[in-house]
């Protein structure tokens, strides 16, 4: 059974003028596809720290800014440390991911970005994984501003699902479970976070039939919990049951929240396995919440 195929974490939890991002490479119980997950603090263009928008401050809270499915380069072409080529972003100063752009080539300026093609129709062939080593086709980009307030307690959670039909004959060709990626790092920033949430992404079972947390629907990572709080990023799986893809409308949900964490101790191999007990399980309080929500078509 398939141990979160998804995505390769990348957790930037640093801010130092914009986030300095390192990848952190997550071990599988059974050796199938790499996992592939990132996120980025996008920098915003000079001037827009100052200007004044409103005489009337919005609700803290999450903003969607937007959301899409484009095309990837995946696995070909990477940066030097083996992170997705794009989405990247300009600072102005002839460094990160893209230092420079144009014709004749200039500093990157800040706040202009570097991304995939958006497309609504793609092949089904090329995105419906058959086997574990099928590649990708795609990247799902999730853009929101995060206006909310700094907090040492509250936890950023991300969970992206794909379904096909409706009602009693929908069916999950994606589901990447509960992502925690611990104390959320950017509320309280001054101007506002600009957040993207990114990954590369296939449909399917990976021709792994048994379900649940089969093929793209996720099983448990590094949960439950062998500390608490946990320190470290972990996937809580969904229980849903992949299936191959087939032509047609797909929907895509991603679901970004910062929620209170609670732990529960927990001291029996039948609560904990794995890991060996005692060991802690989570259960959240919402306190922000986006969903953000749209279609592709498969032929």
């Amino acid at each position: 059974m398939k141990k979160f195929r998804f995505f390769q974490l990348l957790a930037c939890l640093a801010i130092v003028g914009f986030f300095a991002c390192g990848q952190v490479a997550l071990a599988q119980d059974d050796a199938q596809s790499k996992i592939h997950y990132h996120i980025k603090l996008v920098p915003r263009a000079p001037g827009v720290e100052g200007e004044v928008i409103s005489n009337v401050a919005p609700v803290a809270n999450l903003y969607p800014l937007s959301a899409v499915f484009t095309a990837t380069v995946f696995p070909t072409d990477t940066n030097g440390d083996g992170s997705d080529i794009w989405p990247c972003f300009g600072n102005g100063a002839g460094t990160g991911d893209c230092p420079f752009i144009g014709s004749p080539q200039i500093n990157f300026p800040a706040g202009g970005a570097a991304l995939g093609v958006p497309s609504y129709v793609w092949s089904l062939t090329s995105c419906n994984e058959t086997t574990t080593s099928t590649p990708p086709c795609g990247q799902t980009e999730t853009f929101y501003e995060d206006d909310t307030a700094a907090t040492a307690t509250e936890d950023l959670t991300y969970t992206l699902t794909v379904t096909q039909g409706t009602g009693t004959g929908t069916k999950y060709i994606v589901d990447s479970g509960t992502v925690d990626f611990g104390i959320n790092p950017f509320g309280g920033a001054t101007p506002p976070a600009d957040v993207v949430i990114y990954g590369d992404q296939g449909f399917g079972d990976q021709g792994i039939a048994i379900g649940p947390n089969n093929g793209n629907c996720s099983a448990d990572f590094n949960y439950p919990s062998t500390t608490n709080p946990d320190v470290g990023v972990f996937v809580i799986q969904a229980g849903k049951t992949c299936v191959a893809a087939v032509s047609g409308l797909a929907t895509l949900t991603a679901t970004t929240e910062i929620a209170t964490p609670h732990y529960a101790h927990k001291t029996t191999v039948a609560a904990c396995a794995p890991p060996a007990p005692p060991c802690y399980t989570v259960t959240y309080t919402s306190v922000h919440k986006l969903i953000q929500k749209w279609t592709i078509w498969l032929d």
